[in-house]
């Protein structure tokens, strides 16, 4: 199932063992993965390395996804960098306010590796330029 191979993918998300699931999904789908544990760790960390998503919690102290997300896409730079925004229930307001920041999909936690390739297939564009 690597079908992600040499892609890399940024987990934020205040909860260790959150990070440490979703981590062992995407090792799974062929990703390398850094970790951050809130929004402002993880600027710091999308600004010198390159990568290929973003996979941040919308509910974390000091920068929450929403604002990370809005940090993002306000960088020229960074404005098409994919970012999926996962949450523990599907809030609409939060699913609007995330969708006209820019996001490019969401996640409800608890997911599975399926759950995550099937997202993934709908954001990540394979280097022959079609989606997986």
């Amino acid at each position: 199932m690597a079908k992600y191979k040499n892609y890399t993918c940024l987990i934020v998300d205040d909860y260790s063992t959150a990070r440490r699931n979703i981590k062992k999904y995407l090792i799974e789908l062929g990703f390398t993965c850094l970790e951050a544990d809130d929004g402002e760790q993880a600027m710091a960390i999308i600004l010198h390395n390159p990568l290929n998503l973003v996979l941040a919690d919308v509910k974390m102290p000091k920068k929450n996804g929403l604002e990370l997300l809005e940090g993002i896409r306000d960088d020229e730079n960074l404005k098409d960098l994919p970012v999926i925004l996962t949450m523990i229930e599907p809030i609409e307001e939060m699913i609007k306010v995330g969708m006209d920041l820019g996001m490019n999909d969401y996640i409800v936690k608890p997911f599975d590796v399926f759950t995550l390739a099937k997202v993934l297939e709908k954001v990540i564009e394979t280097e022959g330029g079609e989606a997986l």
